[in-house]
């Protein structure tokens, strides 16, 4: 267990020197698509996954938690990786918008909810907060898909069933902190 927390702590050390300082707030767009598009979500095919995912404008692919319903936030800013002071949110990164109106986008389900912990307007695909993965690089990355801690992250899949491990994710099953 202890080896394992080690490791968690040298990937969290990596994605924040390769993040930069200040980049996994909520409150920005960081994860949101550009207020000049017309929907803040698209649907992607995502070759690694093999189906249609939501994606954000940048093609990023969004995310939910299992154990993230009902309004129930378990992702915030005050919640941490064990044994670090990093932040969950510095791994997953919020959808936001400016406007708690009903988004329009290619699918139905999309809505709204306000974050309990910053008051941002969040995102959400059939009541779950969506959000990108900071180790995602590319468009089309998924490798924040089968991610398990206290819930299981799963890629956003269209058609609401959920994506296949991809495998190269970090997958770990110990109970986060978050």
């Amino acid at each position: 267990m202890r080896r394992h927390v080690l490791a968690m702590v040298a990937v969290v050390a990596l994605v924040a020197l390769a993040a930069g300082c200040g980049s996994g707030s909520a409150s920005g767009s960081g994860g949101a698509a550009g207020a000049t598009k017309a929907s803040p979500v698209q649907v992607a095919k995502n070759s690694k996954l093999g189906t249609n995912v939501l994606a954000n404008g940048s093609g990023m692919t969004l995310y939910t938690l299992s154990a993230e319903t009902n309004g129930r936030f378990i992702c915030t800013k005050t919640s941490t990786i064990p044994g670090t002071s990093t932040p969950c949110l510095s791994f997953w990164i919020p959808l936001t918008v400016k406007s708690m109106a009903a988004p329009s986008g290619p699918v139905s389900g999309l809505g709204t909810v306000n974050r309990p912990d910053t008051g941002t307007i969040q995102l959400t695909y059939h009541g779950r907060p969506l959000y990108t993965f900071a180790e995602d690089k590319s468009p089309g990355d998924a490798s924040g898909n089968g991610f398990k801690d206290v819930g299981t992250w799963q890629a956003a899949v269209v058609g609401g069933q959920a994506a296949s491990s991809s495998g190269g994710s970090t997958g770990s099953s110990g109970p986060y902190g978050y």
